[in-house]
């Protein structure tokens, strides 16, 4: 049987930390034992990057999968007014952020292709993607950077929702530091998935975790690993199956009205180092169950 790691390496993103600052996610997720932070470059303040990179090295934590202040070629339903509506500008700015990121010596740079947020209409034209998609690499391979395409899932309005979608879409703009960023929220409901895991898990270069709801409140309405729907172990066990041997971003959003829904149930009304340290013995509980699984499918 393949051997896998007995502590897996957890990072926090830090879209679940919306009252936080970047300081604090820092000292937060170094305070409960976790590995990695995702930088948001939205949390940033002027003139703060040297102040950032310096509390990484004082806390020992690495810059997990980072994510620029434009992350999407298409739009998405919560860009601000103003915001680029052109997918070439759209991209000229996350190149930029990128080229800032690459300070921190990111594992991934996050990129999204776009969602709508309805179904019926995605968003588009979905051929800016591959059209934008080159340049963004070539920023990131300049300081020697991989780029995480996140799958995004079709009931948000994504136009590339399932992992074939992906790996045409890499496949066609023939860069080898483009792979998927794997998030359980949005692809957990796709046909085939431990199939596609199995087929395609070499492309998966990050991975996002939480677990579903029952009943899906909003776009803003996650479980922690292993509550809910309890699907976090089974697809933990098989992206390990597939490879996978990254590190395992929590990414939980739990609307407190931040996003317009005031859940009176919310991980977010909590202190958010009290809700980091849950979900991260809620991640590691999974991850070992993870671990069980294959032992039973080596059987």
């Amino acid at each position: 049987m393949r051997s896998y790691r007995a502590a897996p390496r957890f990072a926090v993103n830090a879209y679940s930390t919306p009252h936080n600052g970047v300081l604090d996610d820092i000292e937060q997720v170094a305070a409960i034992g976790g590995a990695a932070v995702g930088l948001w470059e939205g949390k940033f303040a002027d003139g703060q990057d040297e102040q950032i990179a310096r509390s990484l090295r004082e806390h020992g934590l690495e810059a997990a999968f980072c994510v620029p202040r434009m992350h999407s070629v298409l739009g998405i339903p919560f860009d601000k007014p103003g915001t680029p509506k052109d997918p070439r500008e759209r991209t000229e700015l996350i190149c930029e952020s990128i080229h800032r990121l690459a300070a921190f010596s990111p594992a991934v740079i996050a990129i999204a292709p776009g969602t709508s947020g309805d179904p019926a209409h995605p968003a588009g034209p979905v051929e800016a993607i591959a059209e934008n998609l080159p340049a963004i690499a070539d920023a990131a391979a300049e300081h020697g950077l991989q780029i995480g395409l996140e799958l995004l899932a079709e009931r948000r309005g994504s136009p590339l929702h399932t992992i074939p979608a992906m790996v045409e879409v890499i496949d066609q703009i023939g860069r080898d530091n483009v792979g998927i960023m794997f998030d359980i929220f949005h692809s957990w409901c796709e046909p085939g998935l431990h199939e596609q895991i199995a087929k395609h898990g070499h492309l998966i270069n990050s991975v996002q975790v939480c677990d579903i709801r029952v009943q899906e409140r909003s776009g803003f309405d996650r479980e922690l690993p292993g509550r809910g729907r309890g699907l976090a172990p089974e697809i933990i066990a098989s992206l390990l199956a597939a490879g996978y041997d990254g590190l395992w971003e929590l990414e939980v959003f739990s609307d407190d009205g931040t996003y317009g829904s005031d859940f009176p149930d919310s991980y977010w009304k909590q202190p958010h180092q009290e809700f980091l340290a849950q979900s991260k013995k809620a991640f590691e509980e999974s991850y070992r169950e993870a671990l069980s699984l294959l032992e039973q499918r080596a059987r």
